[in-house]
């Protein structure tokens, strides 16, 4: 197992001890998380707007055909 598989277990579990009572605060507890994680990815994105803009044409052009080339934009090929 590895430790990612054990850390889940272990939330898991502890979970399933939690009383019934509780349950919809955790709910509302995990989906403020999930959400801070989407505005925090939303911010770091937004940093990058206009990274490009002193870029030429063409050196925006080469830049694409590059990444494309290299498939730096395929989910395939990223490891998390």
């Amino acid at each position: 197992m590895t430790a990612t598989n054990s850390i889940y277990q272990s939330i898991l579990h502890r979970l399933s001890e939690i009383p019934v009572d509780y349950l919809p605060q955790i709910d509302n507890y995990l989906q403020k998380l999930t959400i801070e994680d989407r505005r925090n990815n939303q911010l770091k994105i937004m940093q990058l707007a206009g990274s490009w803009n002193d870029m030429s044409e063409t050196e925006f052009q080469e830049y694409l055909t590059e990444a494309k080339n290299t498939n730096v934009f395929n989910r395939e090929n990223w490891s998390i």
